[in-house]
Formats: structure tokens, C-alpha cells, sequence
């Protein structure tokens, strides 16, 4: 049986081909070459190239940005600046119970989207205005968010949290966390997946952390760098390689008794895991969590909040459907 290729298919083998040569050809040389795991990297990006250009420019990813007048109220400084990537098929659902739980916990904390939230109340900005609301984009979004934020929002933030739409974080427990380690030097802070990379990569899913002095050097050295830093379509993975690059490699978040801080899924899960993964008593994050149970659980974390609460944002509209 013959097998037929269209053209893109041929040249994305082709040069996973060539590459592979390459790699073993000089395996005995101290030269950079893609390494097996990065090749699986390339493979997709070069399948996916006429749906979702790779392309990086400020200048076209920039224009046309929005930016709710609720935003205008948030702080430019403190401990931690948060963003949440959301699109408009949850607008409904999992934005609500962010926004009515911890994300305005965070010295400033937004959504970032492609087009404006039905509610001007809400803390958002379409940082991801041009770019695809795709799966296979997730990596582009997630570095333009980074640098988006500390460029054009602020620098003067210690910390910046990356999240999903369906994770819920403690920020007490984070805060105290926080407070043992030195925004200044550059880390990198969430729930470890060993396998792809040497030295593992952070969850997305469990949202990851970068501190300021990270953050810069990603900015500077590691954004419009597409081969240090090339697109992966597992945006975690792709953001663990780039940082790899400049020697920034996971921290071990645990706490002292070895339970993850991070977790990329709900505690119901936990039993099909591996011994030892269980999570802290002091929890940072919980992954794929449905609106009613984070509403909940945030309620049983902070009961006298919830009593008293008297935002308008969260308790006063149906949008919120709080």
C-alpha cells in the first residue's frame, strides 16, 4: 500500500529527519542542536504554521487592546500581580466565581481575554485580542500575557501568577508562602511535571508564579528569542524550555512535610495518583474546579468575608449569578 503526503506533511518530516541526523552526526560536540524532546516541540509548530503564525511582533499584537474602567482603580504596585486566561465561552460560568473568590485578593487582579467581559465591573483586559482562541495558541498567549503584564501594566510588582479560568487559589496561604522567598531572584513557582524536560516544567493547569527578577529576564533575553524560546503547543512545557534556556528551573514548592503547595487537579482525583502527591494542608491551588464548588470552598476559607461582603461587583449584579 502506497502512502501519499501533502506537501506540509513532507516538509515537517523532512526536517524532523534532518535534525535527527544533525543531533547524531555531532552528538560529540559541544553544539547546540534540538534535543529529541524539542523536536516533538518543532513537529506540531511546523504542522500548525498557516493556521496560527508564530509571529511575536509587539506592534501587531498590541493594537486594539481594552482595558475596563474597573481596572483603572487597581493598584500598580504590591506583592502580586495575577492574570487569568479566559475566553468567551466561560464568560458565563467559571469568570463569575473567579471574580467573586480570589482573584480580587491579588494587589491587582484581572481577566485577560480576546474581547471585552459583559459586565464593565469586571477587572479585565483583551491582551489576547489578536491573537486565535485555540488550544494550539495557549503558548503565545501565555508569554504575551507575561510580557504584556510588566511592560505595559507594571514592573513594580514582586510577584505574577498565571492562571486558568478553572483554578482557584488561596492567597492567604500563597502570601504566606511568598513571604519566605526573595522576589528578587529568579523563580519559578508551581507544581513540578518531571517528564519532557531535564530538570521538569510547572503545571499550567495548577498555575505557575514568576517573581519579578524572572519575569525581567524573560522579557528581555527570552521573548523575541523564537529559537531559545520556541512555540511548543503544551504551553507549560513550552514556558518551562524558555526559561530552561537561562538556567531558571522549577523551585521545589513543597512544604516541609513533602505535600504540593500546587495542584493541577481537585483532591477527588488524588487517590489515582502517586503516593506522596497529596496536597499541603496549606494549598496554593486547585485545578478544575466547577463554579459552585470554588464558590464553597471559598466560603469555607473565608467565612467572616463572605458574611460581610458588601462589593457591588460581586454581590449586586445577576451577571455574577452569586
Amino acid at each position: 500500500m502506497i502512502l501519499t503526503f501533502e506537501r506540509l506533511d513532507k516538509v515537517a518530516l523532512l526536517t524532523l529527519a534532518t535534525v535527527t541526523a544533525l543531533n547524531y552526526q555531532f552528538s560529540n560536540y559541544n553544539l547546540t542542536f534540538l534535543m529529541p524532546v524539542e523536536l516533538y516541540t518543532h513537529f506540531p509548530a511546523i504542522i500548525h504554521q498557516e493556521l496560527f503564525p508564530p509571529t511575536r511582533s509587539i506592534d501587531k499584537l498590541i493594537p486594539g487592546i481594552e482595558h475596563s474602567a474597573s481596572t483603572l482603580r487597581l493598584p500598580n504596585s504590591g506583592q502580586i500581580f495575577c492574570f487569568v486566561e479566559t475566553s468567551e465561552r466561560y464568560y458565563n460560568d467559571r469568570v463569575p466565581s473567579i471574580a467573586a473568590t480570589w482573584l480580587r485578593r491579588c494587589d491587582n487582579g484581572r481577566f485577560f481575554s480576546k474581547t471585552p467581559l459583559p459586565s464593565a465591573n469586571m477587572t479585565y483586559s483583551t491582551v489576547y485580542k489578536n491573537l486565535e482562541d485555540s488550544f494550539f495558541d495557549l503558548f503565545r498567549k501565555s508569554i504575551f500575557g507575561f510580557y504584556y503584564s510588566y511592560m505595559h501594566i507594571s514592573n513594580s510588582f514582586d510577584w505574577y501568577l498565571k492562571a486558568d479560568d478553572d483554578t482557584y487559589f488561596a492567597m492567604d496561604h500563597l502570601r504566606e508562602y511568598l513571604n519566605t522567598l526573595d522576589p528578587s531572584k529568579p523563580l519559578y513557582l508551581g507544581y513540578v511535571i518531571k517528564s519532557g524536560l531535564k530538570n521538569g516544567y510547572n503545571s499550567g493547569g495548577a498555575g505557575y508564579i514568576l517573581s519579578n527578577a524572572a519575569v525581567k529576564i524573560f522579557v528581555e533575553k527570552l521573548y523575541h528569542d523564537e529559537y531559545g524560546c520556541p512555540y511548543d503547543w503544551a504551553e507549560d512545557r513550552g514556558m518551562g524550555r524558555c526559561l530552561a534556556r537561562v538556567g531558571i528551573y522549577p523551585t521545589d514548592t513543597r512544604d516541609d512535610k513533602g505535600f504540593n503547595r500546587f495542584m493541577p487537579y481537585r483532591p477527588s482525583e488524588q487517590a489515582a495518583v502517586e503516593a506522596g502527591q497529596f496536597s499541603s494542608q496549606k494549598f496554593v491551588s486547585l485545578h478544575r474546579f466547577p463554579q459552585d464548588t470554588m464558590l464553597l470552598l471559598d466560603e469555607l476559607l473565608h467565612p467572616e468575608l463572605r458574611k460581610n461582603d458588601t462589593n457591588p461587583v460581586v454581590v449586586n449584579y445577576d451577571f455574577f449569578r452569586y
